[in-house]
Parts: structure tokens; C-alpha cells; sequence
């Protein structure tokens, strides 16, 4: 199979094409492969390069460094575990744990070469030895020869001849389990999910991606693969700033944005009623469910906002609304992209007709290649290639998808992804807490937000802030309750598994009477 590197490909085809910009620099593609070459001969002389698994855990300010360092590992060899920074040391080493991580990588382990550095000779020499396993960074043996020795893989192949099925990444989702999982997703995953976009939206040599995104999720890695296999630009946002985005889009070229509800709200408000230019193509939302009104509030300023649905296991953009039925379709998730297939079955594993509600199962190559270490996980999330997702959907009458609820435990605050499982641990900790069961109520602000409910022990009580307190040691910031009810007993079946619907419904009532008393 011939070989998959983009950066490499662009930067003999179009070296003076534009492929990162960020506050601090802007980078062609040439200067790029520079770059990633520098930073893979840095990985080299410390006696990388030979398949571990490395996270990458930078800072938001160092999104290009990041960039570069992605591209490196895959130039030679490994395989990036992506991993942020917002989280507790904690629960970074668990992530870790759970990837079989061998090395972590900040900003200040990797070369970053300017984008104006003068082009040098490039000599990289395979180390004689991998890397120490015992803890820090291997160097040589011996002094390298004097003739570079061709990049190699573990299995001895040319790495400019990577196959299209060997893992590119490592993402994190939470499972319905509550412990996070390391979803492998695949150089073929990353590639047939941007074709697909592609044949959605189309590509234009002028094309500008704006990223306000987190790069260790999988929304913002896409937006990285995408823009190199088209060999257009990637513009990177270190955090989400709406009058930053608002002014880039007037001013930077922008033609396409990812963001998610939350962002757009905020973006709009920024507008201040102010149109959007005609040069902004379409803003793709996604990371959680979409306010119809919120969207046609965009839609009256001129932005093709288009709802999408999507997950880490499928790498991302699963179904969009296609640019041709904006804004009538915007009350759905749109249709499945180019070479996805999918379908919402009932209980029985039947088809369902357009009404009927369903599980829905996806198909295609951009299916991930499982969990890593979690075999039992992989195989009852996949049957033969089809991903069932959890997920509840069913079809409106022009065959678009509409999605019912995101997966029944999981919720999303700010784009971000919480297991109500892990914060009902953290709350059970808590010594006048004897269970727990937390829940997704809806926010104007965040989407979602976390709310808990439960039960105390004989004699205890404590409040909302005391048990955020008692939990902030295990939990970021954002997994952290916002509201708080407390019952005489949780609603469970007969075997003892809570009703988490009886639990929302019965939230969203109290929180119903306490506005309208």
C-alpha cells in the first residue's frame, strides 16, 4: 500500500500554501514539514521510534506545538495518546494507566522549529536501541553512522509507507461503565473521515478551519487530519474566546468553524446582531444536542450552522445536515456523510421505519478499531464492524437523522464529556452520602449541566458546596454538581439499577415548581 503523509505530500506539492496559523506564528506547509522533521529528530535522539505510546499532554497556548509533534510521532513510528490538561493529576494517570502509556511528551521535551528557520541539512539516524523502559529518555549506544539509515518501523517497513490500518491515535470517551476508554482510532479512521467531509462540504484551496476546540478530543484532532490530507489551513485558538472567533471571522479568512451549542450561543451573543460574512461556508455543532432556536438565531444572521452527530468512536462526524436542505432540516442531526452507513434498529434487531424510535448502529471506515486492553468492551460495542452506539434515534420523513437522547448515562457540559458514574463515586465518598445518582438537566450556559441526586445516611446531611469541595480532589471543575436534591429513596429496579430517567424527570420537576411555584 503506498504511503500516508500528508504533510510530506503537500509540502513537495504546494510548499508555500498556508498550513497552521495561531496567535503566535504562521506556518507553510513546507515550514511544517521542517518543523516535523526537527521534532522527530528530537524524539530519535532521546531513542524513540519504535511503536510506544506517548501522551501528549500540552497546554492549550502550545496548540501549533502540538500540531507538529502529532505529525511527528506519526512520522516516525508512534503512537500518540491524547491527553488534556484540564484534568487532575489524578485522573491524567489513570488515562495513562489505561493507554499503556510508556512516555509523556509536554511542550518543553519536543523541537519546535520556528516557521522562518533557514532549511538545514536533515541527517536522522535510527537509534541503536529503543527506549529505556525502566523510566526517562534512552539515548544511543553508540554515536550514530555517518550515512542516515532509512526511518523504519517495529516491523522493519519504510515508515513513509504507513498502512492505512495501523493506529494513529488513542482518545478517551466515558463509558456507560463510568471508566474511561482508550478508543484506537486508525490512519484509515482519520482519512476516510475527511474524504467523507470532503464530499459533504467540498474543499477549496483556499479553505480556513477555524479550531477553538480542544486538540486532544477527537472534534479538534479531526479539524488537525482534515486540513492536512486537504492541504488547506488550519487556524488554532488556544481556548474558546467568542469575540476572539467573532473577530477572526471578519477579519482571518475564515470559511469553515467546529463548535459546539454552547460556543455558538456565546458566539452570537458576541455578534451582537451583527451578519456573518458571506465567506464563512458553514460552522459544523456538534458534542451535544443542538437548541433549534439557538440555530435559527444563526440563521437569521447568515450562518449555515449545520447539526451533526458524532462520537470518538467513529471519528467524529457520523451524520450532517447537508448544506442544500439549510436551515429546513435544521431540526435534525442531517444525514449520514459519504460512505457511512447507518441504521437505527428496535430491540428485537429489527429496521425501524421513519417514526419509529431505535437504537442507533453505525457502519463504515470510519469505525474505530476498538478499545484498547478492553476486549469485552470492544465486543459489545462492535458486532463485526457495525458500532452500536447507545444512542437513541429514529427517522423523519425525508430519511434525516433525529437523535432522541445522547447516550443514556453520559452527559455533555461546555463540550465536554462526564461519566454520571465517576461523579457518583466521588459523591459516595462523602460520608454523609449514601447513594447518588447524577443526571443531565438542560443549560442555557453549558448545554447540559451535572446534577445529583441523593440519598443521605440516618442523621447526615451536607450542602451543594460542601460535597463540590469534598469531590473537587477527584474531579475537574467541569464534572462537578451544579444543582442538588435530595430524596427519601432512589427510583430501581427490581435488581437494584437506578432509573436515571425517573431520577431527570423527577429533577426537572422540582426545578419546574421552584420557577412556576
Amino acid at each position: 500500500m503506498t504511503g500516508y503523509d500528508p504533510i510530506q505530500f503537500w509540502a513537495t506539492a504546494r510548499p508555500d500554501r498556508v498550513a497552521l496559523r495561531s496567535a503566535r506564528a504562521t506556518w507553510t506547509y513546507a515550514e511544517v514539514d521542517r518543523a516535523v522533521w526537527a521534532a522527530a529528530d528530537s524524539l530519535y535522539a532521546r531513542g524513540l521510534g519504535s511503536g510506544e505510546h506517548l501522551s501528549l499532554e500540552f497546554d492549550p497556548e502550545d496548540a501549533a506545538h502540538f500540531a507538529v509533534t502529532l505529525h511527528a510521532l506519526h512520522r516516525v513510528g508512534l503512537l500518540p495518546v491524547l491527553i488534556g490538561t484540564t484534568s487532575t493529576p489524578g485522573e491524567r494517570q489513570a488515562l495513562r494507566e489505561r493507554a499503556q502509556v510508556e512516555f509523556t511528551l509536554s511542550a518543553d521535551d519536543i523541537v519546535l522549529e520556528a516557521p522562518s528557520a533557514a532549511p538545514k541539512p536533515r541527517a536522522v539516524k535510527r537509534p541503536r536501541r529503543k527506549a529505556d523502559r525502566g523510566g526517562g529518555l534512552a539515548t544511543p549506544d553508540a554515536a550514530p553512522e555517518e550515512e542516515p539509515e532509512p526511518l523504519l518501523d517495529s516491523d522493519g517497513e519504510p515508515l513513509l509507507t504507513r498502512r492505512l490500518d495501523a493506529p494513529a491515535a488513542i482518545c478517551f470517551t466515558s463509558g456507560t461503565s463510568g471508566a474511561a476508554r482508550a478508543v484506537v482510532l486508525t490512519h484509515g479512521n482519520l482519512f476516510w473521515s475527511a474524504i467523507a467531509s470532503a464530499r459533504n462540504l467540498g474543499v477549496r484551496e483556499d479553505d480556513v478551519w477555524l479550531c477553538p476546540m480542544p486538540l486532544h478530543h477527537v472534534g479538534g484532532l479531526s479539524i488537525l487530519t482534515r486540513s492536512a490530507a486537504y492541504g488547506t489551513a488550519a487556524l488554532l485558538h488556544e481556548r474558546f474566546d467568542p469575540d476572539r472567533v467573532s473577530e477572526a471571522i471578519d477579519r482571518d479568512g475564515v470559511t469553515l468553524v467546529s463548535l459546539v451549542p454552547t460556543m455558538l450561543a456565546r458566539l452570537l451573543a458576541a455578534r451582537r446582531g451583527r451578519p456573518f460574512p458571506a465567506r464563512l461556508r458553514a460552522a459544523l455543532i456538534g458534542g451535544g444536542p443542538s437548541d433549534r432556536a439557538t440555530l435559527e438565531a444563526a440563521a437569521a444572521l447568515g450562518l449555515r450552522a449545520l447539526p451533526t452527530y458524532g462520537m470518538t468512536e467513529a471519528a467524529s462526524q457520523v451524520t450532517t445536515l447537508p448544506l442544500a436542505e439549510w436551515p429546513r432540516g435544521l431540526g435534525t442531526a442531517g444525514r449520514p456523510l459519504p460512505f457511512v452507513r447507518v441504521e437505527i434498529r428496535n430491540e428485537d434487531g429489527r429496521r425501524v421505519t421513519p417514526g419509529e424510535e431505535g437504537e442507533i448502529v453505525v457502519r463504515g471506515p470510519t469505525v474505530m478499531a476498538g478499545y484498547l486492553g478492553d476486549p469485552e468492551a470492544t465486543a459489545e460495542a462492535l458486532e463485526g464492524r457495525a458500532l452500536a452506539t447507545g444512542d437513541v434515534g429514529t427517522w423523519d420523513g425525508e430519511g434525516r437523522l433525529i437523535v432522541l437522547d445522547r447516550r443514556v448515562d453520559r452527559i455533555v457540559t461546555g463540550g465536554e464529556n462526564v461519566s454520571p458514574l465517576e461523579v457518583e463515586h466521588a459523591l459516595l465518598a462523602h460520608p454523609a452520602v449514601r447513594g447518588a445518582c447524577v443526571v443531565a438537566l438542560p443549560s442555557t450556559e453549558w448545554g447540559q449541566e451535572v446534577a445529583a441526586v441523593v440519598e443521605w445516611k440516618p442523621g447526615r446531611s451536607a450542602t451543594l458546596e460542601e460535597l463540590r469541595t469534598h469531590a473537587s480532589g477527584a474531579l475537574s471543575g467541569f464534572k462537578l454538581p451544579r444543582r442538588l436534591m435530595a430524596v427519601a429513596a432512589l427510583p430501581r429496579t427490581p435488581s437494584g439499577k437506578l432509573l436515571r430517567r425517573l431520577v431527570r424527570d423527577r429533577f426537572l420537576d422540582e426545578v419546574a415548581k421552584q420557577k412556576h411555584p
